[in-house]
């Protein structure tokens, strides 16, 4: 399975006064190469991905911050609170919990999640079918997974496609004009297990080569999505219409089994697994679809930034696998034809659908 990410050392770490029982800040050298970090910095990396944040002495003693109304800020002599023991334990807990978040520092941190939210900035406005000015998006990238979900303002990501397509751009004379990954999860999926997929509409692709006999691509599509999103055989064999045999084909092309059990074993020993660009994690709940998915929302990003600035093209919103951007007449004829988008990190190059929404 493919992987375009190394880990990351620090050379330097930063333990802000919150964490230590004298309520001093301090240095602390942990190698000769590598990058400075702070634990506040290691709590940012942990609440991406959702997982619990290191806590500062006066959180792990709220009861006694809130009878003191002591604030976080504030200079305590915990050692004199506390006592020697329950210091040494708390410190013992740092130590455990730094270590732990060293192992999953990659340069998806450093490289990776700074260019993937560049995207997401800068967004223009656009207004409805009626001509009512809708607000400017703001996207969250927190999430185990790390798929997007909107914070602030106008939330596409629950609007209908009717809707979308009711929208207008606020310059006149300008398109809206969608630019659609096709089948996105199990096409970048194939490609990273190094599958060669010579047809650009994957399940017509599989229905060939596989020679596989379903009624409609449709049902075809949603057998396959279900196997990928971790459905039980049972479900998934009566989505295909109930042939075993079928269901074994494609389970047996996408290599299921052994990669869902390459997956499990890492997550065993560790306590997490890293998606293709090295985000962290850390649950193991229908593990291979949350490998799929947080890979194919880090590939959608850089793949659409890469197009966004090699076009110089305004971006309205997007809804993961789909981007909208506000353009000229003239800018869409120079990209209308583009049949498929590229990711410069990994290279991996997926088939995608342009069309105008609205003009």
């Amino acid at each position: 399975m493919l992987n375009v990410y190394e880990k990351v050392l620090i050379s330097k770490l930063k333990i802000n006064s919150g964490f230590d029982y004298s309520s001093k800040e301090k240095i602390i050298s942990l190698g000769k190469e590598g990058i400075e970090v702070s634990i506040e910095d290691l709590n940012f990396l942990r609440e991406l991905s959702q997982f619990d944040r290191i806590k500062t002495l006066s959180e792990v003693n709220h009861k006694i911050s809130d009878t003191l109304n002591l604030k976080e800020n504030d200079s305590v002599k915990w050692k004199y609170l506390l006592g020697e023991n329950l210091c040494k334990e708390y410190t013992r807990s740092l130590l455990n919990d730094i270590n732990f978040t060293k192992e999953v520092l990659t340069t998806y941190h450093t490289e990776v999640f700074k260019n993937r939210k560049k995207l997401y900035h800068n967004l223009v406005p656009i207004q409805d079918c009626e001509g009512n000015l809708l607000e400017v998006p703001k996207y969250s990238h927190t999430g185990i997974s790390g798929r997007t979900s909107i914070k602030d303002g106008f939330n596409y990501l629950t609007s209908s496609k009717e809707f979308r397509k009711g929208c207008k751009s606020l310059t006149e004379g300008n398109l809206l004009v969608s630019i659609d990954f096709k089948a996105c999860e199990p096409n970048l999926y194939l490609r990273a297990i190094g599958k060669n997929i010579k047809n650009s509409d994957v399940y017509n692709y599989l229905m060939e080569e596989l020679n596989i006999k379903v009624e409609g691509r449709e049902k075809l599509k949603r057998g396959i999505l279900s196997v990928l999103y971790g459905a039980s055989d049972d479900t998934a064999n009566r989505i295909l219409g109930g042939d075993k045999k079928t269901l074994n084909k494609i389970k047996e092309f996408f290599e299921i089994e052994k990669w869902e059990r390459e997956l499990q074993r890492d997550f065993d020993e560790k306590g997490f697994i890293f998606n293709m660009y090295g985000r962290p994690i850390f649950s193991d709940k229908s593990i291979l679809n949350k490998w799929i998915q947080s890979s194919a929302v880090d590939f959608c990003s850089l793949s659409f930034l890469d197009f966004v600035n090699d076009h110089n093209l305004k971006v309205a919103y997007l809804v993961h696998d789909d981007m909208v951007i506000d353009c000229t007449l003239e800018e869409f004829e120079k990209i209308k034809k583009v049949m498929n988008l590229t990711d410069s990190k990994t290279n991996i190059s997926l088939p995608v659908e342009i069309t105008v929404l609205s003009a």
